[in-house]
């Protein structure tokens, strides 16, 4: 085992006993093009390595093949040193395939993707994938909500949906969900079902006071831990801050079963 192996096993088994926080955040990095217009796939990689997290959601990423800046996922990946990448576009732009994406310090054993596309507005979706952490498995949804109420309301009905499938593990669900008025008829539904989401104001980065950007962990009565990530470099490098959130697996899992026969 190279050292680099045997670095990602120790993070790996502390956070499954609950030594260190799992680590996760949800960055919109509106195509890696900053507030000054310009794209620099390396400048959100510089921001994305100061968030330490073990999980990332990325949402408005290209996920081409080919070279930067349209394979932004791969190359992403490859500049944080992730150990596995998942993309889920949802559309073709003149610039390359475009949508959500998961990063992970950890495994990535399966992953389902979900069409949550309402009418005729722009394509979106659900990337549901299981993450394994030392022996745990760990539900990860990620996901991009539309701008319209109606669409959005679908949008959460489904979400609700495809999180009821697969009850029984520790569940994180993040994304942009467009939405920011906490007593919505929306944000009351994703409540009662997921509970209090870790949100901060997050957009426009450079004044940011809408919290577009969500982060729920299941079982719901744990506490964990999150904010906005500011610095110089994010409030330029996208429209968007990085959420970030910190949870104790140990604590988590312990409560996976009375969560499940919740929902």
């Amino acid at each position: 085992m190279c050292r680099d192996d045997q670095a990602l096993t120790t993070i790996q088994e502390a956070t499954a006993r609950g030594e260190r926080p799992l680590r996760i955040a949800s960055y919109n990095v509106h195509k890696c093009t900053g507030m000054d217009a310009r794209r620099d796939v390396d400048r959100i990689a510089r921001v994305i390595r100061s968030l330490d997290a073990d999980i990332i959601s990325l949402q408005e990423v290209l996920s081409d093949t080919g070279d930067v800046p349209s394979a932004q996922v791969r190359y992403l990946a490859e500049q944080t040193g992730m150990y596995a990448a998942v993309a889920g576009p949802t559309k073709r732009k003149k610039d390359g395939l475009y949508g959500n994406a998961l990063l992970s310090r950890f495994p990535i054993n399966e992953v389902r993707l979900h069409d949550i596309t309402f009418g005729t507005h722009e394509p979106r979706g659900v990337i549901d994938a299981d993450i394994t952490i030392a022996g745990l498995t760990v539900r990860v949804i990620a996901t991009h909500f539309g701008l319209w109420p109606s669409e959005r309301k679908r949008q959460a009905d489904r979400l609700l949906e495809i999180v009821r499938e697969r009850p029984g593990s520790p569940l994180i669900v993040m994304g942009d969900m467009n939405g920011w008025v906490p007593g919505s008829p929306i944000a009351r539904r994703l409540k009662k079902r997921l509970g209090n989401p870790v949100s901060m104001g997050s957009f426009p980065s450079f004044f940011a006071l809408l919290p577009l950007d969500k982060i729920w962990v299941l079982p719901s009565e744990h506490r964990i831990q999150g904010g906005v990530h500011r610095s110089e470099l994010a409030r330029v490098a996208s429209d968007h801050l990085p959420l970030v959130a910190s949870v104790y697996l140990q604590s988590l899992s312990s409560a996976v079963t009375s969560t499940a026969s919740s929902l």
